[in-house]
């Protein structure tokens, strides 16, 4: 068989294999109801439920159409629900599951092309881009519904690094007529757009160009050229316009970042940016030893680094530097290392954030730790025949990609189980509040009150119910469901004591009256209904006295 027939055939085979297995590990997941934040970002969500309010999603926030306050401005991630909404509402999740998990695995075919475009073999392209697909860290950003803006931007970043990278690096002939740099300017003006507009860590796109445009120019032993420098300068105008408008026409609260949280954390950068070292520990734990696999992570700040975690980071840190100053030596190992730290960058407590370390901020981080994992497969096969490793390492990798795999697929099976996933979250979080209340709702949808009333009440008297109406409101809802209506309405005056503002429990309160027949309070709750309606505050304290 002809050499460039065989290669050929290797990599369909390749891909083929990649593509079987990432669909066989998120299966479980595609059949994985509503839940979590999906409430608030599809299914209460009046904004995404009507594609004629399409333009109102590019000047709000996520769940401005839920009532909600926040800060989140990922408009294309909206639009994608919007355009689904549309064709199949809530009768199913299926196109709702696919979309991520074909963003995912579009990510994972070009980061394959990608790999061997930098000139990885293709063991350890395969691998590499095996790594991305099938970890278990990349669940989260795949099975969860209102994870997609994460696969979205994720999928234009890909893109953008593709279209930057030659086909054949080492070509001197390179392209620079007028016409085919403003071609190229232009596609990649469109796809960063496209990235940033998909969720706010999209601009990370800047560096991780400027750093693989360092890398060819290093490689090629040349200046940057003119296209090069044209794409470099749109970029780096794009992600200086999307962090500008961010803080200012698209900052939609008094916050400065993504949490309108008050604490030492968010008050202090010094925290937060050594927090975020002590956390690199976290992070490599769940790269090494995907075991303990849960959402809510513990909302710890670490003061200082002269501790075991502390030095674990830094030193990690430090050995990621001195690789990236040894560029000229390992310029393949120089990028890997740049992008994870490009990638990783809105994460580091520049800005405060709504939780310490996730799993699904490691994902687009993860073209980088590929990247690396696939140099590393590369050198020992490249080896093989002089280290005598050859089938040893291959076994290996393929025994790691299947362990993962196994993982992977048990994850996303949990992903699928609403009662399994919240149990499972029990378990793991430190302060379970919401996970309480999202449990009491399932309960409550499957018809089980006096499950839903525990969880309810276990949420109203966490930390979560001193911050929120909400789970004092749905006990309030259980209650009633159940009889107990003199229950309900004290729930009901808990939930308006945390937020008077709360316009769910006004309009409850207000309907129940009407029915009991009793005026005087039908009409004092409606007084300060219509107020709240009209965004004009209303006496809280005559509230109480007149009605409860």
């Amino acid at each position: 068989m002809p050499m460039n027939l065989r290669q050929k055939l290797q990599a369909a085979l390749t891909i083929c294999m990649l593509t079987a297995a990432t669909i066989a590990v998120y299966w479980p997941c595609l059949e994985g109801p509503f839940f979590f934040d999906d409430e608030h970002f599809i299914q209460k969500n009046s904004l995404v439920q009507d594609l004629a309010n399409w333009p109102k999603l590019y000047t709000s926030t996520v769940t401005q159409g839920a009532n909600i306050k926040g800060n989140f401005y990922r408009p294309n991630q909206q639009m994608v629900y919007a355009l689904l909404y549309a064709r199949f509402g809530q009768s199913t999740t299926l196109p709702y599951h696919l979309v991520p998990l074909l963003l995912h695995l579009g990510s994972g075919m070009m980061l394959l092309m990608w790999l061997r475009r930098l000139g990885l073999s293709l063991v350890g392209a395969g691998l590499g881009a095996g790594v991305f697909l099938l970890h278990p860290v990349q669940t989260e950003a795949v099975c969860y519904i209102s994870g997609l803006s994460d696969p979205l931007a994720t999928f234009f970043i890909m893109t953008a690094i593709l279209l930057m990278t030659p086909i054949d690096l080492g070509d001197k002939r390179s392209s620079t007529r007028p016409w085919a740099v403003g071609a190229k300017v232009i596609a990649l003006m469109l796809v960063v757009s496209l990235a940033m507009l998909s969720k706010e860590s999209g601009v990370v796109l800047a560096p991780i160009l400027l750093f693989l445009i360092l890398y060819f120019c290093l490689i090629e032993k040349r200046r940057p050229r003119a296209d090069e420098l044209a794409a470099l300068a749109v970029v780096g105008v794009l992600a200086a316009a999307s962090v500008v408008a961010k803080f200012t026409l698209f900052k939609f609260g008094d916050a400065i970042g993504l949490t309108d949280a008050a604490n030492p954390y968010t008050q202090s950068l010094v925290l937060r940016l050594t927090t975020f070292v002590s956390v690199i520990w976290d992070y490599m734990t769940l790269l090494i030893w995907p075991r303990h696999l849960f959402y809510e992570k513990p909302y710890t700040a670490y003061a200082g680094l002269l501790h075991a975690r502390g030095l674990f980071g830094l030193g990690l840190i430090i050995v990621g530097a001195v690789a990236s100053l040894l560029a000229r030596r390992r310029p393949l190992v120089a990028l890997g290392v740049t992008f994870v730290a490009s990638a990783m960058l809105p994460f580091s407590g520049i800005v405060p954030l709504n939780a310490m370390f996730l799993e699904h901020w490691l994902y687009t981080a993860m073209i980088g730790i590929s990247l690396l994992i696939g140099l590393a497969a590369d050198w020992a096969w490249r080896r093989r025949q002089v280290l005598s490793i050859g089938i040893t390492a291959g076994a290996m990798g393929l025994g790691l990609l299947s362990l993962a795999s196994a993982r992977t697929w048990a994850r996303t099976a949990e992903w699928a189980d609403v009662e399994a996933f919240y149990l499972n979250e029990i378990a793991h979080a430190h302060n379970p509040g919401r996970i309480y209340n999202n449990l009491g709702m399932y309960y409550a949808d499957q018809g089980d009150p006096g499950r839903a009333i525990k969880y309810y009440e276990l949420a109203a008297q966490s930390d979560t119910g001193k911050m929120f109406a909400q789970p004092h409101h749905n006990l309030a809802m259980a209650y009633f469901h159940a009889g107990q209506n003199e229950q309900a309405l004290r729930a009901l005056h808990q939930a308006l004591k945390v937020d008077p503002q709360f316009i769910f429990s006004l309009r409850v309160l207000h309907s129940y009256f009407k029915q009991k027949g009793d005026d005087m309070r039908a009409s004092t709750v409606g007084t300060a209904l219509k107020s709240v309606e009209t965004s004009t505050a209303y006496d809280f304290a005559q509230l109480e006295r007149d009605v409860f």
